[in-house]
């Protein structure tokens, strides 16, 4: 039986032990022993996002954390703007117009993200209370350099809400020295947790609204309950929250910068292993994400059979959406993938493309890769 390896950019590989830790009993959701350890979540949670400020987590995915975070930045008949550097800066935009915001969207070329340049322009030519941006936009692997832009956007007096989705346990954020607001992500990306847990957290001098409630997104209740989940308002996914403490203490023990570092050394060696193919990455230089890498597929290969080549051999990969629906793939590199995880995707991708008719020179990949990870001493 062929093993399978999961290398999208999410849900992404889960620990096996982080599985076990879901297989605990179901213990009361407002009993002493679940608090202790959903506190503690919070407490590693605050360390992972470098803020003293509230957590708040949920049972959702990532889209319920866009939400519920525009819904704590973001009041009725504010003029916000939204940096579009993909596909999924939409949801941002839609979120926040169906609070009754006034949404301006700017949109950058495909593979460029937002430089502070860009923001200043921006900003100094519309007034606007919160600016909504992705610190990676997995559609096209950009990311974005968070700290310079909310540092531009704290001069104009404009609030900062990042979606962190893919980036949060794979790169790094400091809510309080950046002076981002509000950044949200999902259980499933680089936190290495199965999908299922919506995460927010705010700045420490931050304070989210709650003037704009909806039965489930009763901030100021969910807050409450943060302090407590005997201060119950709904139920928590108590195993996920298991399983979320168990890889939060794995990532803690292997340290933060210790972790960043592995994330964007594993991204260098699958962006040359690319290069070297003579595939060219959809992102820029200086923008490319530590978490996911996409490609354009060479001309004469059809994604659908690239696709299928890559599953035949155990690995799967994603593809492009939107306007570049068919026309790149994409490689998720993020949470408990590991440097052999980089190099098995690789060989793959080279037998695929060459059975697909595409001029290999099997093992130039390898080659890359290889020399990238020894160059950092992996």
């Amino acid at each position: 039986m062929t093993r399978f390896l999961l290398m999208i950019p999410g849900p992404s590989l889960v620990d096996p032990e982080t599985m076990l830790d879901m297989a605990k009993p179901t213990l009361s959701h407002v009993s002493a022993d679940f608090d202790t350890v959903h506190k503690e979540s919070l407490d590693m949670l605050k360390k992972v996002f470098r803020t003293e400020g509230s957590i708040v987590v949920i049972p959702g995915s990532g889209t319920a954390a866009i939400e519920l975070a525009v819904r704590a930045s973001v009041k009725p008949g504010e003029r916000v703007v939204v940096l579009k550097a993909g596909y999924f800066a939409e949801y941002l935009a839609d979120a926040a117009r169906r609070i009754g915001a006034s949404v301006s969207v700017v949109q950058s070329p495909i593979g460029r993200g937002f430089t502070e340049e860009d923001v200043e322009k921006i900003l100094a030519e519309g007034s606007y209370s919160t600016i909504l941006l992705q610190h990676v936009e997995t559609s096209v692997a950009v990311a974005n350099p968070v700290e310079k832009i909310a540092k531009k956007a704290k001069k104009f007096g404009a609030k900062v809400v990042v979606d962190g989705i893919a980036s949060i346990g794979g790169m790094d954020m400091r809510l309080d020295e950046w002076g981002v607001d509000v950044c949200l992500t999902g259980s499933q990306k680089a936190l290495a947790v199965p999908p299922g847990l919506a995460i927010v957290a705010f700045r420490k001098e931050f304070t989210p609204l709650t003037d704009s409630e909806t039965t489930y997104f009763n901030i100021s209740k969910l807050l409450k309950e943060m302090e407590s989940t005997r201060n119950y308002y709904i139920t928590p996914a108590v195993n996920l929250v298991y399983a979320l403490s168990g890889s939060l203490k794995k990532i803690l023990s292997e340290g933060l910068e210790a972790r960043y570092r592995r994330h964007e050394i594993l991204a260098k060696a699958v962006q040359r292993g690319l290069e070297a193919l003579g595939l060219k990455l959809v992102a820029e230089e200086p923008f490319r994400a530590h978490t996911v890498t996409a490609a354009y597929i060479p001309e004469g290969v059809e994604w659908v059979k690239l696709y299928s080549e890559m599953r035949s051999r155990g690995i799967e990969i994603a593809g492009g959406l939107g306007e570049l629906r068919g026309k790149i793939f994409r490689i998720g590199h993020m949470g408990e993938v590991a440097a052999s995880d980089v190099i098995a995707t690789l060989a793959a991708l080279e037998r695929s493309l060459a059975r697909l008719g595409y001029r290999v020179e099997l093992g130039s990949s390898l080659r890359a890769a290889q020399e990238a990870l020894h160059y950092f001493g992996v």
